[in-house]
């Protein structure tokens, strides 16, 4: 993809992409004069910043959380690991 076509693609201005590309925020390469894109990995870039993000970090945290407590384990067995994972001794 080029810089345009990124833009597009995340419905920002070229020169915004083409400043990201300069300081090395945003994955590309410069071929030559110009720089260029993979889709995927600009996909997996704003799919990463998602989840890295305090929101994406909530909503994996509270997946893993339901499906914790969805798993049949008892509460005072799940405090028991959690105390074990961190070094704080049994709970």
């Amino acid at each position: 993809m080029t810089i345009e076509q990124v833009a597009k693609h995340l419905r920002l201005q070229p020169q915004t992409i083409y400043k990201w590309a300069q300081e090395g925020t945003i994955p590309g390469a410069k071929i030559g004069k110009e720089w260029r894109f993979r889709k995927r990995i600009i996909d997996e870039w704003v799919d990463t910043s998602i989840h890295l993000s305090q929101a994406g970090f909530d909503l994996m945290l509270n997946r893993s959380w339901l499906q914790i407590r969805n798993s049949g384990i008892a509460n005072e067995e799940i405090e028991k690991i959690i105390a074990q994972r961190w070094g704080k001794g049994p709970a």
